[in-house]
């Protein structure tokens, strides 16, 4: 019986009149007029791609298109075709800096603007212990070293408080406003630590209990109530009182009178009322739970986030939300959970982690919290040289980076005074909003691939935005490379619109070639920083790039072969041999190397047709079959090589 040659049987194949071969195969082919050779791209099957869970422009007619015109979902979405979306998805983008993305003007519809700048309000805190509060008549106060400064014109000025009135003796560890009364606590002294009452004209020094240890080290206001920590060299403690009527002595904050007492390494961070019942956050891991049972407040539960100490705590419309520290290393999170009662205990539950910032040498800790009516701010050290409010917006619950200052330090202290954010960082200074825009702010959607890892063509951005008739900019960068996204600065960034006049709609032509695309949308203001511009909405529109080839092959299984200038001859057997070689390899993954034209073909066979005999009564004995294959192109690397042992397409060389 007859065999199929191999290319180990011969050393040049093409010479001796072998026009392809499969695997190690080498087989001849019966071309003619009626029986070509055909090589042709194969069609890019429509994508069943459901819209009611994407609901975006998506289109198989003139190509796909990925567009956003809402981006209220918040951050953190890196791939946007993705298993198992969330409903937000579709108005989640990956990273903002410098823009409003929650929503424009009350009055207008949703848009994308830049966000206003600080500018601090020149104090230049000589201490780090700079506490902020706001009283009901407007006036506000922030502590540095022993010393307050007061603003009466919403933190457009602040001056010192006369030296000595205070009468505190060392460094301030907390301040509480009690509607338009002050109570300051300050950190162990020489005569021990004080707590300081200010009603706006007089400062009184009403105790001086834990002259031991840390002193008192915090104080704050909830159910009208006065909330005080303090260290006695060996626990921590928490006491409530209250501010109202009361004549104080040292008795006041007896360690027998403590609420909660746990080890002085760690401390209260922050308190609030959240609604049942008060929360008390420590950097111990714990929150606890203080209820108003007949006029005293007791312990009613505690909460413990393992590995983790809690540094600010805030609630609202039934939501608890809370930062915190890993315990081993300087990363920041920001939790949400719900207070649910258990055992007629109130505890936290359904924690959900909605951002962590992990800032190479960086303490990215969130510090303090700040509820406005719509909103939950908390500051984030960024950089050495930023610090920023991140903003959960309730209507939505998504969150994204706010306003910055420009200064590096934790923020212990955020307020909103006649409309403009009040921002204390620690041992730099106040930082108050203004009326002028940021000079640049940015918008990074997430990666694009319309569900697939085929290759496209992408063909085109289109950016809207309101019209332009000044100075104001809106520009679009592409890059192909998917990890871009995570560098605002990379230099992979290409320039695909600049928008300086009209209201933009026009596609700019792009053609890159790439499974992903990803979109960084840069607004700029006018010259002078007092108008924003105004952006609507980002598309872009990839073809598909067809890579599946597939190949007609007229394959000889006659038992004639012809050589060049050579005698044919008859091999008895020989065609059944070929085709039933053929017929092992139908469905099996091969290569395809034709000699002429030059194509190396790595895919299935997809079927081999049953012999034809070609015009017999003529006196033809030419029989063949037609071999279809399916595959992609290999690529040709033999010209980055010398053409040697084991080195040609893919590796793969023909020897001879």
């Amino acid at each position: 019986m007859p065999r199929v040659p191999t290319t180990a049987d011969v050393s040049n194949p093409q010479r001796k009149g072998y026009d392809f071969r499969l695997d190690n195969l080498l087989f001849r082919t019966a071309i003619s007029t009626d029986r070509q050779l055909v090589i042709r791209s194969a069609e890019f099957p429509n994508q069943q791609i459901d819209l009611r869970q994407n609901p975006e422009d998506i289109t198989t007619n003139i190509g796909q298109i990925f567009s956003r015109n809402d981006f209220s979902g918040g951050q953190g979405l890196d791939y946007a075709h993705k298993r198992n979306n969330a409903d937000k998805d579709v108005t989640r983008f990956f990273d903002s800096k410098g823009v409003d993305v929650f929503h424009g003007d009350e009055d207008t519809s949703y848009n994308v603007h830049l966000l206003y700048k600080t500018a601090p309000e020149g104090i230049t805190f000589s201490n780090s212990n700079n506490y902020l509060a706001q009283l009901t008549n407007g006036k506000l106060y922030v502590t540095d070293g022993t010393t307050v400064h007061e603003s009466t014109d919403n933190g457009d000025t602040w001056n010192p408080i006369t030296a000595g009135t205070n009468g505190a003796t060392h460094n301030f560890t907390g301040v509480a406003a009690v509607g338009n009364l002050l109570y300051f606590t300050t950190a162990n002294g020489t005569s021990g630590s004080q707590l300081i009452f200010y009603d706006g004209t007089t400062w009184s020094t009403l105790t001086t209990a834990q002259s031991s240890g840390g002193g008192l080290t915090g104080v704050w206001f909830a159910k009208g109530q006065l909330f005080i920590s303090g260290d006695n060299g060996t626990v921590e403690l928490l006491w409530a009182v209250s501010p109202f009527n009361k004549t104080w002595s040292a008795s006041d904050l007896q360690d027998a009178d403590a609420i909660v007492t746990f080890e002085d390494s760690h401390h209260i961070s922050q308190i609030v009322d959240a609604g049942a019942v008060v929360l008390a956050a420590s950097t111990n891991g714990d929150i606890y739970s203080i209820k108003d049972v007949s006029g005293t407040m007791t312990l009613f539960g505690q909460t413990n986030i393992p590995f983790e100490e809690v540094h600010s705590i805030a609630a609202t419309e039934g939501i608890v939300f809370f930062g915190t520290k890993e315990k081993s290393r300087n990363v920041g999170r920001f939790y949400r959970a719900d207070l649910v009662t258990a055992d007629n205990l109130y505890v936290l539950a359904n924690r959900q982690l909605v951002k962590e910032w992990v800032i190479d040498s960086v303490d990215t800790t969130p510090h303090f919290m700040f509820v406005s009516r719509d909103s939950v701010f908390c500051g984030i050290k960024e950089s050495g040289s930023e610090s920023f409010l991140w903003r959960y917006y309730l209507p939505t619950a998504a969150f994204a980076r706010d306003i910055k200052m420009g200064a590096s330090g934790i923020v212990t202290g955020i307020t909103n005074a006649n409309n403009k954010f009040v921002v204390a960082v620690a041992g730099a200074d106040i930082y108050r909003e203004t009326s002028l825009y940021e000079d640049e702010g940015y918008l990074i959607l997430p990666n694009i691939d319309f569900f697939t890892s085929e290759v496209k063509q992408w063909v085109g951005t289109t950016v809207e935005h309101d019209e332009i008739t000044d100075t104001r900019r809106i520009q679009s960068f592409i890059s192909t490379r998917e990890d871009t996204i995570n560098s605002p600065s990379s230099s992979n960034w290409e320039l695909a619109n600049d928008s300086t006049q009209g209201f933009g709609g026009e596609e700019v032509q792009i053609n890159r070639n790439a499974r992903y695309l990803n979109l960084k949308i840069v607004l700029q203001p006018t010259d002078d920083n007092a108008s924003s511009p105004v952006f609507r909405s980002v598309s872009a529109r990839a073809l598909p790039r067809p890579q599946l080839v597939v190949v007609d092959i007229p394959v000889n299984i006659s038992d004639q072969v012809e050589r060049p200038n050579r005698k044919r001859i008859k091999v008895r057997n020989l065609g059944e041999a070929i085709y039933a070689e053929l017929k092992q390899k139908e469905g099996d993954s091969v290569t395809l190397e034709l000699y002429s034209p030059s194509e190396t073909i790595r895919g299935v066979v997809e079927s081999v047709a049953y012999p034809v005999i070609n015009d017999a009564n003529i006196g033809s004995v030419t029989q063949y079959c037609t071999v279809r294959i399916r595959g992609v192109r290999a690529e040709d690397i033999a010209s980055l090589f010398t053409n040697t042992m084991g080195i040609g397409t893919l590796g793969v060389v023909r020897l001879g």
